[in-house]
């Protein structure tokens, strides 16, 4: 039941991850920088009628600290604060599988201890204790992976949040 819920935690992010890809029509979204103006209103002409118009937009939400203070919380939150979407999808379902992974090892260690201690002979208790070890040290080890990817992605939205202003040349 639990990996359902995580399983399907992990669509609805992908689902919206993607939407955010893609443009009202469709097709797939353009970056706002890279937009032509094709309303025909030049800075010149805006000037004129006392509008102001500027060149930049204003960035207020792209720290490095708040990407990674994002990315601490949730695998992906810190990438799609930077705008980087595929990335962010990426990463949201890899901590999802890894979070997926460590909760089936950890139920099959859990059923295998109690089969071991309800077995009927020895040698069954001794297969199912095998069993339970095995599946133990497997929950460990994807434990240790999770951890490792969770730094990954806190650094990789630091980095991310540092290379923002620059452009994609």
């Amino acid at each position: 039941m639990k990996i359902w819920l995580i399983l399907l935690l992990t669509l609805a992010a992908l689902l919206l991850l993607s939407s955010r890809l893609l443009a009202d029509d469709g097709s797939i979204a353009i970056d706002e920088d890279s937009r032509q103006d094709t309303t025909g209103a030049s800075p010149a002409f805006v000037a004129r009628i006392g509008v102001n118009y500027s060149l930049e937009k204003p960035d207020f939400k792209h720290s490095p600290r708040r990407s990674v203070l994002l990315s601490t919380m949730l695998p992906g939150l810190g990438q799609a604060n930077n705008g980087r979407w595929a990335k962010a999808s990426t990463f949201v379902v890899i901590g999802s599988l890894l979070v997926a992974k460590i909760v089936v090892e950890s139920q099959r260690a859990d059923r295998y201890l109690y089969l071991s201690h309800t077995a009927q002979s020895d040698e069954e208790a001794e297969a199912l204790y095998e069993a339970y070890s095995n599946h133990f040290d497997r929950r460990d080890r994807f434990i240790w992976w999770a951890v490792g990817f969770w730094l990954y992605n806190m650094l990789d939205a630091y980095v991310d949040g540092h290379l923002f202003g620059f452009s994609r040349q």
